[in-house]
């Protein structure tokens, strides 16, 4: 059972940000324009869906004394960042900072045992005539992927031998973080939404205003 948790806002950021109307370059007029109306909202669902997923994966690392009730995902922060790449003119990496919480029981007792999140995706943008942007996601590796875990005071308490087995439930996590969005960012759907014809969505765009 998932208890997905969707904030209305998340924090989108860019370093050094100047205000709203203040003129700036064409070049950074475009990282504006990949940052805002075009990375974050076209693969932010698939990274959630992705680390949601990852959880009926990694209960199999889990004591047979502990159950996984449900658990919920929820990103704090997304950053975009102008990257280097030796493949792509323009690259960006979509950062993802959260919080996976798994709800546990153990011995009789529920708890949550709580999971910091950060994921790393590594996109090279190409341009292409008249007015194309092609968004290439890299796959991920475990460089990409961070999970650490924050023992809660409830389990703090539990045996030894059950400590020591949740111990490597990070690693479960993240290899299945790495695995299932790899899986995701080959979806057909995500590859078409990654093709955006910015022509012909502002000919719709003023065909639909006239």
């Amino acid at each position: 059972m998932s208890d997905t948790d969707n904030p209305t806002h998340l924090d989108i950021s860019a370093p050094e940000e100047p205000p709203a109307g203040t003129p700036i370059s064409y070049q950074t007029f475009g990282e504006n324009f990949i940052r805002y109306l075009v990375t974050v909202p076209r693969l932010r669902d698939e990274l959630e869906g992705a680390v949601q997923d990852t959880v009926e994966g990694s209960v199999e690392a889990l004591p047979n004394e502990m159950l996984v009730a449900s658990y919920r995902f929820a990103p704090r922060k997304m950053d975009i960042e102008r990257q280097v790449s030796d493949t792509a003119e323009v690259a960006f990496a979509l950062l993802v900072d959260g919080r996976l919480t798994l709800k546990v029981k153990a011995m009789g007792i529920g708890v949550g045992l709580p999971l910091e999140v950060k994921i790393k995706v590594d996109i090279d943008v190409r341009t292409l005539a008249p007015l194309t942007i092609q968004l290439e996601p890299r796959p991920l590796t475990h460089r990409n992927v961070r999970v650490t875990t924050e023992m809660p005071k409830e389990l703090r308490m539990l045996p030894t031998h059950l400590l020591d087995r949740l111990n490597p439930l990070a690693i479960a996590v993240a290899d299945n973080i790495v695995r299932e969005t790899n899986r995701r960012l080959k979806h057909p759907e995500l590859k078409k939404a990654a093709h955006i014809d910015v022509l012909t969505l502002a000919e719709n765009a003023m065909s639909a205003a006239g």
